[in-house]
């Protein structure tokens, strides 16, 4: 997009309102992990990932991890079109299951960004970084899938759309 997501609209409300609003309606406690140096967020209890010199979203999951005690859902404010019923069903699914990892896959990509992550995962994230090694995919041995054409069959629209350039954001904005 060439700048921050969060402040960006659709719909007539922020992606980050439309992500927080819809994870208010699932979970009980919800935190914003920000990057270093960025601003806390509004009537959200921020959590700020460490300096590093990295790039990805890599370091804001595991700053979620080591905040948390027990499995947290991971959303970015990347998914604008965000439904409760999936988080929901993600959720659930999640507490079912054995895995430290449930993630969903949507256009054929796993959505480690709006996926329940265990902290028994911290070491494993964390070690990644320490190798210079960002790229999450590789941690999808340890997770449980819940695929695409069930969550289609479940959920219309494009709730996993994962909005990141001007060319997306008029294709959701179109959907809203």
């Amino acid at each position: 997009m060439g700048r921050s997501k969060l402040d960006v609209e659709i719909g007539g409300a922020t992606f980050l309102r439309r992500v927080i609003d819809a994870a208010r309606a699932v979970f009980d406690d919800v935190r914003a992990v920000q990057r270093p140096g960025g601003d806390a967020i509004d009537g959200v209890p921020t959590i700020f990932e460490p300096p590093h010199d990295g790039d990805g979203p890599i370091f804001g999951v595991l700053a979620a991890l080591r905040d948390s005690r027990r499995r947290c859902f991971v959303l970015a404010v990347d998914y604008p079109l965000i439904d409760v019923g999936l988080l929901r069903y993600v959720r659930e699914r999640a507490e079912a299951s054995r895995a430290p990892l449930v993630v969903p896959r949507w256009d054929g990509k796993l959505q480690l960004l709006c996926a329940a992550w265990s902290p028994e995962l911290r070491p494993l994230v964390a070690s990644r970084i320490a190798e210079g090694r960002y790229d999450m995919r590789a941690l999808i041995a340890e997770a449980e899938v819940i695929e695409e054409e069930e969550l289609r069959t479940r959920f219309h629209g494009e709730p996993l759309m994962n909005v990141n350039t001007p060319e997306e954001l008029e294709k959701a904005a179109r959907l809203v």
